[in-house]
């Protein structure tokens, strides 16, 4: 039998030729089978390292996360660390962290001095580098210390820019307490966000502010912005107006726009200190994480189209659709709202002026919205949203 004398040798390295080796023809060296089989073999061998690493990640699953709420060690604060950071990434910087049961549904039973544990581990993981944001504790529905109503808390929160917990005992937020008792046990709300590293992250929210005219809306717009009550004579508004006819008349003409900047360090309104002087916009977004662009429109229906161009050329995540309770919703405020059903845009109803309005009133008007949001043209589902807890 003829054997040709040029063979091939193949390692596991390199392909080379090797003359001096006399080989049959398209033969294999098993010294490469060998080699593949010796590794696969050291790779399903398991050391005691691995084992100890094993038991302790099975460990770490058994760990719940109240557990780690409350110890706040280093491995606690990076698990919560690694959350947050996903959390956040997937709510596109922001998300509402909600601390009542854990994963298998079953009650963490919160007492008062987990509370102040599980934010001073929270506070610690978002201070983290890979976090880079700020908590805010939004609503405790287990909190002993009870405010007098709302208003309160409102006015702490508008004058202050922060105010207590809304707490479960207070009648302000027994709807809370009601979603709480049925889950089972505490709850406490914390507002994640994310700190922006410039400007090109900040996140923005847009509201198109819609309804009938002498509404309230730029009075509405005033007050939130500038941080001061009107006055009662439309002094909140003359801000937002651009032309003088709209100062005498006092009714927009024109699409308006002002924002409203959150605080990157504490999460409250960026206001200026005295409430004579209003920030200015390069201020409020050097000061700001998250940023609310209001688009003023105008009710009337003469500068219908201004506010049918304004809607859709603005293109706002939302529309605040004011009514006045006294003359509920008519005129223009129904086309703005088709307006606002045509373009898919989610819509929120204001109802306003509901100090000067008699108790029957307000309630025909709100069963109005009601039939309106039901109808077949609508057909949405209204939720009342009476205080801050609901």
């Amino acid at each position: 039998m003829a054997v040709d004398k040029l063979g091939y040798r193949i390692s596991t390295l390199d392909i080379s030729r090797d003359d001096s080796t006399t080989l049959p023809k398209y033969s294999i060296d098993t010294s490469l089978f060998d080699s593949l089989v010796d590794k696969a073999a050291a790779a399903t061998t398991v050391t005691n390292g691995d084992v100890i690493d094993a038991l302790a990640a099975s460990t770490d699953a058994l760990t719940t996360l109240k557990q780690r709420l409350i110890r706040g060690t280093d491995d606690d604060l990076g698990f919560l660390a690694d959350l947050l950071d996903r959390r956040l990434t997937e709510g596109r910087g922001e998300f509402l962290f909600e601390v009542a049961n854990e994963s298998d549904g079953s009650s963490m039973d919160l007492a008062d001095e987990d509370i102040a544990k599980v934010t001073a581990a929270l506070s610690k993981a978002a201070a983290m580098p890979q976090v880079a944001s700020f908590v805010q504790l939004l609503v405790d529905t287990g909190a002993p210390v009870a405010l007098e109503n709302e208003k309160t808390f409102a006015r702490e929160l508008h004058t202050n820019g922060s105010a207590k917990p809304i707490p479960a005992n207070s009648s302000s937020s027994s709807s809370a307490a009601a979603v709480s008792s049925v889950r089972g046990g505490r709850a406490a709300h914390y507002l994640v966000r994310r700190k922006p590293e410039g400007v090109e992250q900040i996140l923005e929210v847009r509201v198109a502010v819609a309804g009938n005219v002498d509404a309230g809306k730029s009075t509405m717009l005033g007050v939130l912005t500038q941080g001061r009550l009107d006055d009662g004579r439309g002094k909140a508004r003359v801000a937002l107006f651009r032309h003088q006819h709209e100062i005498e008349s006092g009714r927009t003409s024109s699409v308006g726009l002002e924002i409203l900047g959150f605080d990157r360090v504490s999460g409250a309104p960026v206001r200026h200190t005295d409430p004579n002087r209003k920030v200015s916009w390069d201020a409020v977004c050097g000061r700001s994480s998250k940023l609310i662009s209001f688009l003023d429109l105008a009710g009337h229906e003469k500068y219908l189209k201004t506010t049918v161009f304004g809607m859709a050329g603005g293109a706002p995540d939302y529309v605040m659709l004011m009514v006045a309770a006294n003359a509920g919703l008519s005129g223009m405020a129904k086309e703005h709202l088709g307006l606002a059903l045509a373009l898919n845009i989610p819509v929120f109803v204001v109802i306003t002026k509901i100090d000067m309005c008699p108790p029957n009133v307000l309630d025909t008007t709100i069963k109005q919205l009601t039939k309106v949001l039901r109808s077949s043209g609508c057909r949405k589902l209204p939720i009342a949203v009476r205080d801050r807890s609901s």
